[in-house]
């Protein structure tokens, strides 16, 4: 088997990074069993145009990052709401942060190890103690 791609794309048949049940506390990921033998692999598209045609044919599955409606609007005033008081929220992500969030929720999902801490760093590596 060969590692899984998933394109990170705001879609119709895209999944959730994740989904809470308020009523179990459970937190899920769409990610699957072929991960965990095989690892996966994240296409992040352009922050204005998304992903291309032919990223999203390498593509096994697509996932996006759910957001909220709260947050600053494109408008004048980052405050501004809609007639109902809800914020206008933004249409996407800088993709350095949303790769970020990405990457950190495979990682808790695969239960990736927290790195020792020194100081106030994380070590890296073994070699990097010796420097």
């Amino acid at each position: 088997e060969v590692v899984k791609i998933y394109g990170v794309e705001i879609m119709e048949n895209a999944s959730p990074l994740m989904k809470y049940d308020a009523e179990t506390g459970v937190m899920t990921f769409p990610f699957g069993d072929r991960c965990r033998s095989t690892g996966a692999a994240f296409v992040m598209g352009n922050e204005g145009l998304g992903l291309s045609e032919k990223q999203k044919e390498i593509c096994d599955d697509f996932i996006f990052i759910p957001q909220t409606r709260g947050g600053a609007s494109s408008s004048s005033s980052p405050t501004s709401r809609d007639e109902q008081g809800n914020g206008r929220g933004s249409a996407s992500l800088n993709v350095s942060c949303a790769a970020a969030i990405i990457l950190q929720a495979y990682s808790v999902w695969a239960n990736y190890p927290v790195a020792s801490i020194e100081g106030e760093k994380f070590v890296a590596s073994q070699s990097s103690r010796s420097r």
